[in-house]
């Protein structure tokens, strides 16, 4: 039996999304800041049949729990959604980053409901760049935002072979939403 609870949403936003970068981060270590906003992203999968399939989505970035943490909403294809093609791929997720003062680096979660992802990865950023390592199902994978400007952004997707050969699995070309 399912009891209506009363829910209030903005009450519940306003507790979650942060408008300030909490004053434990340091400006140096804010490397998600560039991010923040709203983004309409071309989305290029490469299917294990080696085929392309392309994407539109929206990606949501906001700080969030008193500015300590950088939160996403990434959905592709975007809203309004079809039913999902089986086998193609097809995202409704969100991504946490938490600073870790101790290593100096971002401690990430991605999970995607609509297929059961979940991924853990440490985030840093190098040379203009944000790279992210973890690990998925053995296999380690690597996210690097590779090129961030004011309003555009390129991600990529890899993992690594037996071979030690970082594989592209997926680009993100990310457009500011105006």
């Amino acid at each position: 039996m399912s009891v209506p609870i009363a829910f209030d949403e903005e009450g519940f936003a306003d507790a979650l999304v942060s408008q300030e970068r909490s004053p434990q981060i340091a400006e140096e270590d804010d490397i998600y800041a560039p991010l923040l906003g709203v983004w309409e992203v071309l989305a290029v999968d490469r299917l294990e049949d080696g085929s392309r399939y392309e994407s539109r989505g929206e990606w949501y970035f906001a700080r969030t729990l008193e500015g300590r943490a950088i939160q996403d909403v990434w959905i592709a294809p975007k809203r309004p959604r079809a039913a999902p093609t089986p086998g193609l791929p097809n995202r409704y997720g969100t991504t946490m980053r938490m600073f870790d003062r101790d290593s100096g680096q971002w401690r990430v979660v991605w999970f995607n409901p609509v297929s059961g992802a979940f991924n853990t990865l440490m985030g840093w950023g190098e040379n203009g760049q944000i790279i992210h390592e973890g690990v998925r199902d053995g296999q380690r994978i690597r996210w690097i935002f590779v090129e961030i400007g004011t309003d555009r952004f390129h991600w990529v997707g890899e993992s690594e072979q037996a071979d030690g050969v970082w594989v592209r699995e997926v680009e993100f070309f990310g457009e500011r939403r105006r």
